[in-house]
């Protein structure tokens, strides 16, 4: 039933007036009327009678009116919790992230916002970059942040923004001969003790790919399949590791690591911001949109957002 005309008919019961009610409704003296009309058509009786100047209820419309202000009451509240609902939505952003991303970059990311941003919530996912990339197109995530090995990169379904590319350096211990060194020559890897993820990691796909271009012997020493845990036989003196600057950072920053750029290695693994094309953006998606934008305005290569696919 039109909300409408059970407003039309409490203003009416309430100041016992068409003009007066189409006034306060901001309606025009007919527009009440037609709603009074339609709405006795559809009960089948009058609502309404005049007495003197005024319009008062019939018994069946003394009978309609509790219902009335019932209905209206129902219909207020409805509205206040789906516009309440709509409001935290709003104000919250889904972030997807791959490991590499969603542990070393994306919290300091998200502190930061929140810091210019405080009424904005932000609610992370950490997964691979296929699971993040389908809750991306799924709906169940707003944006996305995602690692790819440099130079894999492929046509997608998502705009997308190059936000850096993380070199992959040697990662030493600090009593290892290296790490006084402030860079290495491919060669000098040659048959070192190799710490490193498993085959189907994209570093360690990209890393063996160079040492066999370079015509270098590919030792591993280790293989295993958490960063922190390589980190932590690095420390131990077990061996060198290849990866990401960003990943060592606090590491090298408290003295425990020492990590150091090779000459001509060139392999990066590359950091994207990624958001389903087309789709409707509500505004606190698009401010932390425009936050890391801003944030990464000058990547080295690649700037600015392409829209692939």
């Amino acid at each position: 039933m039109d909300i409408v005309k059970f407003k039309a008919f409490h203003m009416v019961a309430a100041l016992k007036n068409i003009s007066k009610a189409a006034e306060r409704l901001h309606y025009t003296q007919p527009a009440v009327s037609a709603q009074i009309r339609e709405l006795e058509n559809l009960y089948g009786t009058r609502l309404f009678q005049r007495v003197g100047q005024n319009l008062e209820l019939t018994e069946a419309g003394t009978l309609l009116l509790p219902y009335a202000e019932q209905v209206l009451e129902l219909f207020e509240q409805s509205r206040k919790r789906v516009v309440e609902a709509a409001n935290v939505e709003n104000q919250c952003v889904r972030v997807g992230a791959s490991s590499l991303p969603g542990i070393h970059l994306v919290p300091g990311l998200i502190g930061a916002f929140r810091k210019n941003n405080p009424d904005m919530n932000v609610v992370l996912t950490v997964d691979d970059a296929y699971q993040v990339e389908q809750l991306l197109l799924s709906g169940e995530v707003d944006v996305g942040i995602l690692g790819r090995a440099g130079g894999g990169h492929k046509k997608t379904r998502f705009a997308e923004l190059l936000l850096l590319e993380d070199p992959i350096v040697a990662v030493v211990g600090r009593e290892h001969p290296y790490a006084q060194r402030t860079s290495l020559e491919p060669c000098e890897l040659d048959r070192q003790p190799l710490i490193l993820p498993p085959e189907d990691r994209l570093t360690r796909r990209a890393v063996e790919k160079r040492f066999r271009q370079l015509g270098l012997e590919f030792r591993v020493a280790y293989e295993i399949s958490y960063t922190e845990s390589i980190k932590r036989l690095v420390i131990n003196g077990l061996g060198i590791s290849l990866l990401g600057r960003i990943v060592t950072a606090w590491e090298v920053e408290c003295g425990w690591l020492q990590s150091v750029p090779i000459n001509g290695f060139n392999v990066n693994r590359e950091i994207f911001m990624v958001y389903p094309k087309g789709r409707a953006i509500v505004p606190a998606v698009q401010a932390f949109i425009e936050f890391v934008s801003k944030r990464f305005a000058s990547p080295p290569s690649r700037k600015g957002l392409s829209q692939t696919g």
